[in-house]
């Protein structure tokens, strides 16, 4: 989890991380979140452990908003029982879910929430499978199965260990160095999604890949093809959310990650124009436009990425919108109605045409014809095509300027009709 969104580190010192220390990072939700953890665990005689994110972004000096813990057992219920008593116990309207298959739970509020994992080892029967889960781990077997060394950090808050900090892999030690190190090379055949964690983890902290990590980065994007949709997806929605989205997105670029999941996947200048000061957190919908709808591939990247329609439907208008060669209503007809999203993208790729192109279509969405479908009838208009065609017309004539009130469209219409009709008919009146 990397939902703290850490800022960047301002100088290479780092606080090993004690419950204390810990405990004035957190934010007061997180905080009494934890401390209802740990309440639970004492109770029930359990071993937890503090790891990952929360500890690194403590030894960084930075605020923390959303804890992971590690319970130590063999029974997949656990990590369940110990959210729900966290979820009586402290106050607040909070959403628990399990998947006891792995051995995790979550306790979700509105301003954090807690992740909870069983100490557990995991083997990989192919690259981009999910893991089989062996629970009843050590804690020092749990950290080997980690993504990068900085993650690899664990701090005892319940058990006979209480305060007791380990980091067997020197990730305070990187850290303070600004080095992104992956505990092996094996990493990202065995979960290529922790390229996109990579990614994140660099931008936010100013890391650089050490040149171990640096090579498996470089061999790792091909272990994207096997991943699901779904799983690509939520990265996507993890980067979306962080404060350093540019940053990111160049990087995952430069690595060869977003060409490993589409391989005409690549950021456009436009986009990184589009994104330089505008840092994030972005809607993950506003993002995939700004990233897409420059693309000739987009549909098919955003296939890949198993984008909502919704979200699908946006990078379209928002292409849509960019091929706008003028104001004209016979253009305009293409895109009225466009979501609000997509408009926002192309006004952020394409500042100096969309300004203008934009207010002239809300203006047209506004011009509404001065004659309706029974009123044109009544001055002998046949329903069907020519009643269309008539109704597109007068919208048209009024929004160029050229057709003003109902009686100069009454007129208007009469007149034709009139020229139209067989001699010796004059029609309705």
């Amino acid at each position: 989890m990397d939902g703290s969104h850490p800022a960047s580190i301002t100088d290479n010192v780092t606080t090993p991380p004690t419950l204390k220390s810990l405990r004035s990072a957190l934010a007061l939700p997180a905080r009494e979140i934890l401390e209802g953890a740990m309440r639970a665990a004492d109770a029930a005689g359990s071993e937890l452990w503090v790891v990952g994110g929360a500890l690194r972004d403590c030894a960084a000096g930075r605020a923390v908003r959303d804890v992971d813990v590690a319970i130590a057992s063999r029974d997949p219920g656990a990590a369940e029982r110990l959210a729900r008593s966290v979820a009586v116990q402290v106050p607040g309207a909070w959403e628990v879910t399990a998947e006891p298959r792995f051995g995790t739970a979550s306790v979700v509020g509105e301003a954090t929430h807690l992740e909870i994992a069983t100490l557990r080892t995991e083997g990989y029967e192919r690259p981009g499978a999910l893991p089989e889960v062996h629970l009843g781990a050590s804690i020092e077997a749990d950290l080997e199965r980690r993504d990068f060394t900085v993650n690899a950090v664990a701090l005892a808050v319940a058990g006979p260990r209480s305060g007791q900090l380990l980091d067997p892999f020197g990730g305070l030690d990187d850290l303070a160095a600004r080095r992104l190190r992956a505990l092996h090379a094996r990493s990202f055949a065995h979960d290529a999604t922790r390229l996109w964690r990579g990614a994140r983890y660099a931008a936010a902290l100013d890391l650089r890949p050490e040149p171990d990590t640096a090579r498996w980065i470089a061999e790792g994007a091909r272990w994207l093809r096997p991943i699901s949709g779904a799983r690509l997806r939520a990265e996507f929605e993890r980067t979306a959310a962080q404060r350093r989205v540019a940053r990111t997105l160049r990087l995952l670029d430069e690595w060869g990650v977003l060409h490993g999941v589409h391989d005409q996947w690549g950021v456009p200048e436009a986009s990184r124009m589009a994104l330089r000061h505008r840092p994030g957190p972005h809607d993950s919908g506003l993002l995939l436009a700004v990233l897409l709808a420059a693309l000739p591939d987009r549909n098919a990247i955003a296939a890949r990425l198993n984008a909502p329609r919704t979200a699908r439907e946006a990078v379209e208008a928002a292409a849509r919108l960019l091929a706008l060669p003028d104001a004209t209503p016979e253009h305009l007809e293409g895109v009225e109605g466009v979501p609000r999203v997509a408009r926002r993208a192309a006004g952020w790729l394409d500042p100096g045409r969309q300004p203008g192109l934009q207010r002239a279509l809300r203006r047209w969405e506004r011009t509404r014809t001065p004659l309706d479908a029974g009123a044109l009838q009544r001055l002998g208009v046949p329903p069907g095509p020519e009643l269309g065609s008539w109704l597109r017309r007068l919208r048209r004539e009024r929004y160029l300027g050229t057709l003003g009130s109902a009686a100069s469209a009454r007129r208007l219409v009469r007149d034709e009709l009139a020229r139209e009709a067989p001699e010796g008919d004059e029609g309705p009146r």
